[in-house]
């Protein structure tokens, strides 16, 4: 596995690349088909001494992204804590892949090729002095969609440990959108296009 480590606000010393490599170097025994996994470290400006370093490890494997996120004053303790993270989002992933091979039947290539994407216009990002308005974006993100279930979609929100998640559904060929609520439970979102 290629471990990709940067550093921001923070300088990435040699020993300490040498300690990510030790800790996190491994965790493709967990899971095989990890395609990307990059570790980001930075330092926060707070006045607690034990939240002063963020490590953030992000894997790609067969388009699902996993993610920890962990905070100490010692280096060697977040890395073990994110490792201990990424081992468990890798075991359930694992787990629920094994679950849904029993499931439910996989589309087929025709299917597959049949959702040619359509690359959307690109968007306006707000210049210097339009970002004092709320309803400019200041940020844009890209990323591909596969197309897969609404279960697949919240296993990947959660994995990813956000409140929401953008999805191409399988089933409709359509945008959705996943997101958790605040009684617990989850809900879809599904657009229609009003003329």
């Amino acid at each position: 596995m290629e471990l990709n480590i940067r550093g921001k606000n923070v300088k990435v010393s040699e020993d300490r690349r040498e300690l990510i490599h030790k800790k996190l170097g491994n965790l493709n025994h967990y899971l095989e088909s990890i395609n990307e996994a990059t570790v980001e470290l930075s330092s926060e400006n707070t006045r607690k001494s034990d939240e002063r370093l963020v490590v953030e490890m992000t894997v790609r494997t067969n388009g699902t992204l996993m993610r920890a996120e962990e905070r100490d004053h010692d280096l060697s303790n977040a890395l073990d804590r994110v490792h201990a993270k990424m081992q468990r989002q890798m075991s359930r992933y694992k787990e629920r892949r094994v679950d849904r091979k029993r499931r439910l039947p996989l589309p087929t290539n025709e299917a597959v090729d049949a959702l040619e994407p359509t690359p959307p216009p690109p968007p306006r990002l707000a210049t210097a002095s339009e970002r004092n308005s709320d309803y400019l974006p200041v940020k844009i993100k890209t990323f591909e969609v596969n197309p897969i279930v609404s279960d697949e979609a919240i296993e990947q929100m959660e994995l990813l440990g956000h409140d929401f998640f953008v999805f191409l559904d399988a089933e409709t060929k359509e945008i959705s959108v996943v997101y958790r609520r605040d009684d617990g439970y989850y809900g879809l979102l599904r657009p229609s296009i009003a003329f």
